[in-house]
Order: C-alpha cells, then sequence, then structure tokens
C-alpha cells in the first residue's frame, strides 16, 4: 500500500473529492456525532462545511492529498501560521456554503458557531493542522503518516511548531507517535459533550 501512494499538494479543483473523503472520514467523530446524531443531517451540515474548508486552504493554506492513481484517499488541510481563522474577507466569500451548512445543522447551529468560535479563539502558534481525514477502506494502512510527516519536515525547516485541536481520544496516540503533546485539555464546549483537547509539537532541529 505504501508504495501505491503519492502524497501531493493540490489545489481547488481536488476540493470536492477531498471534502467526500473528510465527510466519510468524519462520520462518527465524537463531536460531530454529538451535536448531528442523525447521520442524514451530519452529511447535509459536513458537505457544505467541509468543501469550502477544504477551497480556503487550497488557496490560503496547503491542501495535501494522498492518491491512489487518481482516487483521493486522504488529504490534510493545513494553515501556515498566522491565517487561521480565516480573515472576514475569506469568511465572506465561505458565507453561502457556510449558509447551508447551518440551515441543514437547524437548532443546533447555535451550539456550532459557538464550538467553532471557542476553538478558533485557542489556535496554538505555528501551523495549524485544520483536519486530517483518511478514506475508511485505506486506514490503518500508513496514509496518515505519509500524509503528516512531509508537513511536519516542513515546519522543522521553518523553525515553526504544529498545533491540533481534537475531540477524539483516539487520536491522541497517533499524533503523540510524531511529538505532538497535550498542552491542556479544553474540556466539553457542549453540555454532555466530548471534550476537545489542544495538542501542540515544537520544530526539531
Amino acid at each position: 500500500m505504501d508504495q501505491a501512494v503519492r502524497i501531493e499538494t493540490a489545489g481547488t479543483a481536488s476540493a470536492r473529492a477531498a471534502a467526500r473523503v473528510l465527510v466519510r472520514s468524519h462520520a462518527e467523530y465524537p463531536a460531530f456525532r454529538h451535536l448531528f446524531p442523525r447521520p442524514g443531517q451530519r452529511r447535509r451540515v459536513l458537505r457544505p462545511f467541509l468543501e469550502t474548508t477544504v477551497r480556503d486552504t487550497a488557496r490560503h493554506g496547503r491542501l495535501d492529498v494522498a492518491l491512489i492513481g487518481d482516487r483521493v484517499v486522504g488529504t490534510a488541510l493545513w494553515m501556515p501560521p498566522g491565517a487561521w481563522p480565516a480573515s472576514a474577507g475569506r469568511r465572506a466569500r465561505m458565507t453561502p456554503a457556510l449558509t447551508v451548512a447551518l440551515l441543514a445543522a437547524g437548532g443546533r447551529a447555535r451550539s456550532w458557531l459557538r464550538t467553532g468560535a471557542a476553538l478558533d479563539a485557542d489556535i496554538p502558534d505555528g501551523w495549524y493542522l485544520i483536519a486530517l481525514g483518511i478514506e475508511p477502506s485505506a486506514q490503518r494502512r500508513g496514509v496518515g503518516r505519509r500524509l503528516v510527516e512531509p508537513a511536519l519536515v516542513r515546519a522543522d525547516a521553518e523553525g515553526a511548531a504544529v498545533g491540533l485541536h481534537t475531540s477524539d481520544p483516539a487520536n491522541v496516540d497517533f499524533y503523540t507517535r510524531f511529538g505532538f503533546v497535550v498542552t491542556r485539555p479544553f474540556g466539553e464546549l457542549f453540555p454532555g459533550g466530548p471534550a476537545y483537547l489542544t495538542m501542540r509539537r515544537s520544530p526539531e532541529k
């Protein structure tokens, strides 16, 4: 599998395929599952939200994709230091897709917006990993490692830290292997929901 996978930096033309991978890989992500317990609603929210986020990343950050042949099987959304949260102008560009997502969220929209605002106010310094997703059929085969390692090499060359947030405890062991540490428990952002964690990796010399 490793020999068949190649990693490329993609543009907006790959946004839809990359977003589809994220929707499928995040179908059971704890925060999304808690906010949107009905799978159909969860997909209707995530599709426009993730596609516009992928497009924004391709324009203002780095969209890395893992491919087998011409098929996207993994994607990582990286934002350089100072580029996340998105500026007002970028948010305006994303508004049509975000409006579709918020309408699909219905009564859960307010909780979702509060969660996003709290995370945006706590962005770690350095590069920021918005999302990493692997096609379910390609998981546990080294694709995630292949997507993460080149970005960390770039960050090290710049002397930059890398940070992320996660609400899935299973992700902690994965990122710890690359030198990330939990800097603090973020806590519950909605009643009864999963706790978010802030993780950070210092640059290696």
